[in-house]
């Protein structure tokens, strides 16, 4: 048995980018950049599999994205079920909201009614805000 041992050597994520973008380019065969960077072939040809499976995994997405999806009856039933359910909430919480802005509304005028009245019997004239109200778009 020999007393020498071997150490590993280990590889930034940007020194194996350089690496197999200088293979896959096709400008340098696996051998040739193997010898430069004193790298084994056979580890650039795995590192360049595996980068080629991850650019595979990357673009075959699993998500329908454009693609054409086939849905299920139950499926477009469930859906149409819960839109349904989502515009009658909706719908009543606009009614809700309308209700409110009604009774505030009204609820103001009686305020500045009582106001100007106020004003009136204490011999006052009442001046509205010099800074002007911002309109709604």
């Amino acid at each position: 048995m020999s007393d020498t041992t071997k150490t590993r050597t280990t590889y930034t994520p940007e020194e194996k980018t350089e690496i197999i973008l200088a293979v896959m380019s096709g400008k340098k065969k696996i051998q040739q950049v193997a010898q430069e960077k004193n790298v084994a072939a056979t580890l650039i040809s795995l590192w360049k599999k595996q980068a080629e499976d991850a650019i595979l995994e990357r673009f075959s997405s699993r998500k329908p994205g454009r693609r054409k999806v086939e849905v299920s009856a139950d499926d477009m039933k469930e859906e149409l079920r819960a839109a349904r359910v989502a515009a009658r909430t909706s719908k009543t919480r606009a009614t809700r909201l309308e209700g409110a802005l009604k009774t505030a509304k009204a609820r103001i005028a009686e305020l500045e009614t009582g106001a100007r009245n106020l004003a009136s019997i204490m011999g006052c004239k009442l001046v509205k805000s010099a800074r002007p109200r911002r309109k709604k778009a």
